[in-house]
């Protein structure tokens, strides 16, 4: 059996690994969750909006995952599509589990609970697609200090906790990841002393294609930052993971194909950056370097893009979030 570049479709990706789709934004391909089952507990990582987790809780029914073998729930980072459900979820959750816990770093927590602002600026954009936040209790975390060992030998990575696969063992390392966010990490998961798996959430650029290796930017305001996204680019170009998940969207296959996604990523940043650079020196008003850019992105997506009101969204937020680094535009 061929195994494709990319995988896009719900289901097992290895042999403890789930990839679900929650059709975020109500369409396909927006958002990936994943989810671990070992032999006695289960984790998940990032969980979607408040809008997304009754269909998660229905793909884990259909996929016979219960709900009181949550040990954790796993943040990439704090944005509202990929954790903003994460109260709701846990409340859900710990009736099934009192011990389970939202395991992440100090600054997510805060930004979790701090979400007014964010959720305002996801409004603007959004509308109502994005779901509502609360905060959440002191007892629901447990805080990390994720590790800034980028060894490319993946038994001397740092590891946090361990967890038993049909008698093998399965060690969980949480890798310091900032740029899109100051707070992103990567949850990492090795097994026989191989990278089984690596969430890169928006650590590494973003995928909206099923079958070609081209990435598009992360390039999110407030946060962005570029010089700090660079330097994580380069220290996950050290660890070779078999299958490499995204937040937007999907599972990447193979360890040369990973390779090869995060090169892709590192040239077409650098074009990507240089791009509203010309453009806003032509003309500095986002709407004309937006225009300008468009047809630079719509081409590295096989989804249908020129009249989705979501990705103008979401390449808005790219060229703002890079003018915002820049200095071309303030908060």
């Amino acid at each position: 059996m061929v195994q494709n570049l990319i995988t896009i479709e719900t289901g097992k990706i290895n042999d403890y690994i789930y990839h679900i789709d929650v059709k975020a934004y109500g369409a396909p391909r927006m958002l990936s969750i994943f989810v671990a089952q070992f032999d006695d507990s289960s984790v998940i990582i990032d969980c979607g909006s408040s809008l997304d987790t009754k269909r998660l809780l229905r793909s884990l029914k259909k996929l016979k995952i219960d709900l009181n073998s949550f040990k954790y729930i796993i943040t990439t980072h704090h944005h509202f599509d990929h954790v903003g459900g994460a109260w709701q979820l846990y409340e859900i959750l710990k009736d099934y589990n009192p011990e389970v816990k939202i395991l992440t770093n100090q600054k997510t927590k805060e930004l979790l609970n701090n979400y007014e602002e964010h959720l305002a600026r996801g409004k603007r954009t959004y509308g109502n697609l994005i779901g509502i936040m609360k905060p959440i209790e002191e007892n629901a975390f447990h805080i990390i200090e994720p590790s800034t060992n980028f060894s490319s030998i993946p038994n001397d990575l740092d590891f946090i906790d361990s967890f038993r696969i049909n008698d093998t063992e399965v060690k969980l390392g949480i890798l310091k990841t900032p740029g899109h966010t100051p707070d992103h990490q990567c949850p990492i998961f090795v097994k026989d002393n191989i990278v089984d798996f690596i969430q890169f959430g928006e650590s590494v650029g973003t995928i909206y294609h099923s079958s070609e290796l081209i990435t598009m930017p992360t390039s999110m305001p407030v946060y962005f930052n570029h010089d700090e996204f660079m330097t994580t680019l380069r220290n996950l170009k050290n660890i070779f993971p078999a299958k490499a998940g995204f937040g937007h969207f999907g599972v990447v296959n193979g360890k040369e194909n990973v390779r090869k996604l995060l090169l892709d990523h590192e040239t077409f940043l650098k074009d990507f950056r240089e791009a509203v650079i010309k453009y806003y020196n032509e003309k500095p008003e986002t709407s004309y370097v937006l225009e300008q850019i468009l047809p630079i992105l719509i081409p590295r997506t096989d989804l249908a893009m020129e009249n989705n009101s979501i990705f103008k969204g979401i390449a808005l937020g790219f060229v703002y979030g890079m003018m915002m680094d820049l200095g071309y535009r303030k908060d």
